[in-house]
């Protein structure tokens, strides 16, 4: 099943943070729609694996919000290794054949990468990846260099949920992200549990998560960001 209307996604969102419907005679509680539980498996850390990893999606923006400028900082502070497995979100998605490239979110106060371009790839463009172990330096209050000590995967490490495509086209597609977005926005603590569950949808987990900032700094969806994030699978 596809996805219906375009602005489908992030009004699903909206329409479950007014919690009401108006109506000419009074404003009665807006039902939460139903979906199934989410199935989750656990995420098993090797004992080998660096001591910083951040295997995620960025939504770019500020540090308080944004996993990689996080892991980043961590690892810079503490000199000490750091693996990525990082999309990001950018408005210049090229990437040259040799040498290195910055990576940097097309969000404002954004952190910039800059990367071995071996070890960023542009598949999902304009979505970035940021892959492999890498030494982390400061060089700015908002820019990092990295110098790859290895550039194999760590698979343990790979959230286990459906993709991006499953995500998109299944039946309760609309209600399933819309909630997620919201139920995100309620409670930032529980990221860690949504990215269990979302991170195997890049496009997807990108989407949630900005329209998550976005109702909760504002109030309400500053931008299409999960139709954007199904856009390959909408008709």
């Amino acid at each position: 099943m596809r996805l219906r209307p375009l602005a489908a996604l992030s009004a699903a969102a909206l329409l479950a943070t007014t919690a009401c419907v108006s109506t000419s005679e009074e404003t009665r509680p807006q039902p939460r729609p139903s979906v199934s539980k989410e199935e989750v498996t656990p995420i098993e850390t090797p004992d080998d694996a660096p001591e910083v990893t951040v295997v995620d999606t960025s939504p770019g923006g500020e540090k308080d919000t944004d996993p990689l400028w996080q892991g980043l900082a961590e690892a810079a502070e503490n000199d000490t290794e750091a693996y990525l497995k990082v999309y990001v979100h950018t408005g210049n998605p090229e990437v040259p054949e040799t040498g290195e490239t910055t990576v940097t979110a097309d969000s404002p106060d954004s952190v910039s990468v800059t990367v071995d371009a071996e070890n960023v790839d542009d598949d999902l463009s304009p979505f970035l990846l940021i892959h492999g172990t890498f030494d982390v330096d400061e060089i700015g209050n908002s820019a990092y260099t990295l110098k790859t000590v290895d550039d194999e995967d760590i698979p343990e490490l790979d959230p286990k949920g459906p993709d991006d495509e499953a995500r998109c086209t299944a039946d309760d597609a609309q209600d399933r992200i819309g909630l997620a977005a919201n139920d995100l926005a309620e409670d930032s603590s529980r990221r860690e549990e949504f990215r269990q569950q979302w991170g195997g949808s890049p496009r997807v987990w990108w989407g949630i998560q900005k329209t998550a900032i976005s109702l909760g700094q504002e109030g309400g969806v500053a931008g299409d960001f999960l139709t954007e994030a199904c856009s390959e699978y909408l008709q």
